[in-house]
């Protein structure tokens, strides 16, 4: 299956887990952006890679009055988006957008841009798609070390002999665009004037039980988890939660770094 297909029957598969158990937690990390867009007064905005439509609220707020549309390849997560808010939803690729040329004011690309095979596409769509004088907000991962607990994870998943993870690297490419730097780049490169990239390091504190659902629904251990038999994938879960439980404090507390760019189509 193409890399692109196979990352959308993913997410739709998992997208009342998502939903329930990591949006709420990087929906906040992406915010800042907003901030900088200056949305108050924009008449249409995209937000594109919405998936379950966690920042709509929050883009509500800051632009009262626009129109707003949420597309996602994903429709598993565009229907929990559909059911919770009044977004016009539409399956699209971020590198071929269903939408026609300066359709929108305002863009918003968060934790999306790396899962995109060619990034660079993707933002000259959103170029194309944005009107002269129009804005885009990029949110990505810097140095992300992953959620606590991790390495406990990969340490019994490695001893059990499951298989790699089977994610393709061109939906993985957070090091292309990890610093303000890279991310400012590539916008560049597509057309857009960069006005302003920076990071910020952020901070949740999981529970244990916590964290050991996120990894079992929807992490990388609910990708590695289903390549074991069932007598080595209960024996596994076992260990971690058992492992997983004697983590406390700061044993807990997961610190990313988000990258955030604001960049707009020149007039």
């Amino acid at each position: 299956m193409d890399p692109s297909h196979q990352l959308s029957a993913e997410y739709t598969s998992i997208a009342e887990a998502y939903a329930k158990h990591w949006a709420s937690v990087i929906g906040p990390m992406a915010q800042p952006v907003l901030g900088r867009m200056a949305l108050a007064n924009v008449a249409r905005i995209l937000d594109l890679g919405s998936g379950t439509g966690v920042l709509i609220p929050a883009l509500q707020a800051a632009a009262p009055n626009a129109w707003l549309v949420g597309a996602d390849r994903a429709e598993g997560m565009l229907q929990i988006a559909r059911r919770t808010s009044d977004l016009a939803c539409v399956v699209t690729d971020a590198q071929h957008l269903a939408f026609g040329s300066q359709a929108f004011d305002a863009a918003l690309l968060a934790f999306v841009l790396f899962h995109v095979p060619d990034p660079s596409a993707a933002l000259r769509e959103v170029h194309r798609v944005l009107r002269p004088g129009g804005v885009a907000g990029t949110v990505t991962w810097g140095g992300d070390p992953g959620v606590p607990g991790l390495p406990i994870w990969k340490e019994e998943l490695d001893r059990f002999g499951a298989a790699p993870d089977p994610r393709d690297a061109s939906v993985m490419q957070h090091d292309r665009m990890d610093t303000p730097d890279k991310l400012a780049a590539l916008l560049q490169h597509a057309g857009l004037a960069c006005e302003a990239a920076w990071s910020e390091e952020v901070e949740y504190r999981w529970t244990a039980d916590a964290l050991f659902t996120v990894q079992t629904r929807c992490g990388v251990a609910s990708r590695r988890l289903p390549g074991l038999a069932e007598p080595e994938r209960a024996a596994c879960r076992q260990r971690v939660r058992e492992r997983l439980a004697t983590l406390g404090g700061e044993g807990l507390v997961y610190r990313p770094t988000v990258v955030y760019a604001v960049a707009r189509r020149p007039h």
